[in-house]
């Protein structure tokens, strides 16, 4: 998934702020967080799970967690 931010400074402190968050059940569900290189500002998300109730929980939760550090972001700059 992309997710675009103005640049990648940006995108770089949301990768940092969502990597420090714990997944809660690593066993069903992982995600890894890239600045893209080619792409200036996007966050890379790239979602795994054993299944797809896991998959879906999963990405929504993160997806949550990026929107309040977007609004977070938005409210600080």
């Amino acid at each position: 998934m992309k997710i675009p931010f103005k640049d990648n400074r940006l995108a770089t402190t949301a990768q940092k702020v969502m990597a420090t968050d714990p997944i809660i059940r690593p066993e069903s569900f992982q995600v890894e967080y890239m600045v893209s290189e080619d792409d200036n500002g996007t966050l890379l998300a790239k979602f795994s799970a054993e299944d797809d109730r896991s998959l879906r929980v999963g990405v929504s939760s993160s997806l949550s967690s990026i929107l309040t550090i977007i609004e977070t972001m938005d409210e600080l700059d």
